[in-house]
């Protein structure tokens, strides 16, 4: 019965991120569609080095695929910094969405409850930053999670090419 629940929330999460992918970026159209961490930013969003106030530089950026579904277990973040960068890679770690909209792609996650990601991250492009990946009422659904404003998914992996 778990495995059954578990496959289910998998594959509904793969068709909310596939229907988001498959809509393009856009921008929030509403406050409820944009999260309002409560930790500050010093970003104003355009320089894609921007990142939250007190976190580590991000190290580079991830571009993911448009319309990639690629299964399998992943490589974590760190492991994929050190590896070949020439070709796309199916990265694993915690994603996040910032106050200002920037998603990032942290190599761990070390406290939900404050929320604290780990010392390395990456900023991504081309992920959706409104819409059904984002919305908190689906949170049980789709594993998104929310602590002192901050959204973000635990296990994530996402498929694309790393730049630093």
């Amino acid at each position: 019965m778990k495995t059954t629940a578990k496959l289910l929330a998998t594959l509904a999460t793969i068709s909310l991120l596939l229907a988001a992918c498959a809509a393009g970026p856009s921008s929030p159209t509403s406050p409820a569609a944009t999260p309002t961490p409560t930790a500050p930013s010093a970003s104003d969003g355009d320089d894609p080095t921007d990142e939250p106030t007190g976190s580590p530089a991000p190290v580079g950026t991830l571009t993911v695929a448009d319309g990639a579904v690629i299964d399998g277990p992943g490589t974590p973040l760190a492991e994929a910094l050190a590896g070949d960068l020439s070709q796309p890679v199916l990265v694993r770690g915690t994603l996040f969405l910032d106050a200002d909209g920037n998603v990032y792609l942290a190599d761990s996650l070390t406290d939900a409850t404050a929320p604290t990601f780990g010392d390395t991250r990456i900023r991504v492009e081309n992920y959706p930053t409104s819409g059904p990946t984002w919305d908190i009422s689906q949170g049980e659904l789709i594993g998104l999670q929310e602590a002192n404003g901050i959204l973000f998914f635990e296990d994530t992996k996402l498929y694309g090419t790393i730049s630093s």
